[in-house]
């Protein structure tokens, strides 16, 4: 079983379904792109995760506890970072992130090293002594990630937590994401800008109106959508005789070619590649290089809007 897993879960305002029975599973480590248009439903999906709206129907069990039984119980697990949040502009960081730490019953033996380590973390450890207010705007955004961080939560639900931030402050945050992930921590973020998302994602759950289109891991995602993957292949030399074996492959197309180094676009699956490594073994062709191309985010949901006809706003 997963540390989150979520069972039909419905979330209707009168005559509206925002969220309509939605399912997935997510487990320690893992980091889902919650992405859609405007108006998917992904806010009001993570609002009901953080235990701030009462689910229609369904429910969802995180970390062992049921949503509808025990929400009391799942806000010990989770740390929820809406898209828009409010500060104490006078204090300082430490002090600020020293009153999250003991809103929360953080025993007071160890408030001070959670705090020292919440601000290394976001690396703002340097900081500590200034004011709120004086901060830039990825600043603040870092600092309201270690007011989670402070209380050591299982989960994390981000929604749009980059938006509005300088390129710099991005990589940034991703950096800081992929540390929590390594450490085995769950983390849904949301955004409707996929370059936000794109290469620390390890899973995607795409949305539109109201309902889960899709979800996986991201090369799995890519499989469904086009079938087929970008490889490169890079030969030692004999790059006119290695070109004549390629053609020879079925199925296989080259797409550019360019002294010995070539993008093929192959059926999908792992055996694909194996049989093009195969066969240029077979002709005593030097391999050198021999990859998968990952395909774009905004290359994955276009591909899909247009397979779903979804609407993009």
């Amino acid at each position: 079983m997963g540390i989150l897993q979520l069972n039909a879960l419905r979330k209707e305002f009168s005559s509206l379904v925002a969220v309509d029975d939605v399912s997935f599973e997510a487990d320690s480590g893992q980091v889902i792109g919650l992405i859609g248009p405007n108006g998917a439903g992904k806010t009001t999906l993570l609002r009901m995760l953080a235990t701030l709206l009462p689910p229609t129907d369904g429910t969802a069990v995180i970390c062992g506890a049921d949503l509808r039984k025990k929400p009391l119980l799942i806000r010990r697990s989770i740390g929820y970072l809406p898209d828009f949040f409010n500060l104490y502009p006078d204090l300082t960081l430490r002090e600020c992130l020293d009153f999250f730490a003991r809103a929360y019953h953080i025993p007071s033996s160890e408030v001070a090293g959670r705090v020292e380590a919440a601000l290394k973390t976001v690396a703002l450890d340097s900081k500590k002594h200034s004011l709120i207010r004086h901060l830039s705007r990825g600043m603040v955004q870092r600092l309201g990630l270690a007011t989670l961080l402070v209380r050591e939560p299982t989960v994390f639900l981000l929604d749009e937590p980059a938006s509005g931030l300088d390129p710099m402050a991005r990589i940034q945050l991703r950096d800081i994401l992929r540390r929590l992930a390594r450490e085995g921590k769950t983390i849904i973020i949301s955004s409707h800008i996929l370059s936000e998302l794109a290469g620390f994602c390890t899973h995607l759950a795409i949305m539109n109106r109201g309902q889960l289109v899709m979800y996986g891991s991201v090369e799995d995602i890519e499989q469904q959508i086009a079938g087929q993957q970008a490889v490169r292949v890079k030969v030692l030399g004999e790059a006119t005789q290695a070109e004549a074996v390629l053609r020879e492959i079925e199925g296989i197309e080259i797409k550019t070619a360019d002294d010995g180094t070539f993008t093929l676009i192959c059926p999908g699956g792992p055996e694909a590649v194996a049989q093009v490594n195969r066969r240029l073994v077979a002709a005593d062709i030097p391999v050198v290089e021999l990859a998968r191309q990952k395909t774009s985010l905004e290359d994955l949901f276009m591909t899909l809007s247009v397979e779903k006809n979804m609407h993009i706003s």
